[in-house]
């Protein structure tokens, strides 16, 4: 199931990149790294998850000044890292 929900959340914010679509962007890039989480991949992968997807949601948010988003894809993106260190830390 989390490997099905990865493929539509990168679907999701792929669409929304190219669409043009706020929701579509800060829903799929914010949950991309989660799934990778919890499929329990290599933490390289995880983390490179993180930072590709937030600087990619970033660069969309600020291009288009949208900065309320910006600043809560920021905080979507920081639980993700905490979930990150969380797995490390075990």
């Amino acid at each position: 199931m989390n490997l099905f929900l990865l493929i539509i959340f990168l679907l999701v914010g792929i669409a929304g990149l190219i669409y043009n679509v706020d929701s579509g962007v800060f829903i799929g890039l914010g949950l991309i790294p989660w799934q990778i989480l919890k499929i329990k991949l290599k933490r390289k992968f995880v983390l490179t998850a993180i930072i590709i997807s937030s600087i990619a949601g970033l660069s969309y948010f600020i291009y288009y000044s949208k900065w309320l988003i910006a600043a809560l894809f920021v905080f979507i993106q920081l639980y993700n890292y905490w979930g990150y260190l969380n797995i490390v830390n075990e």
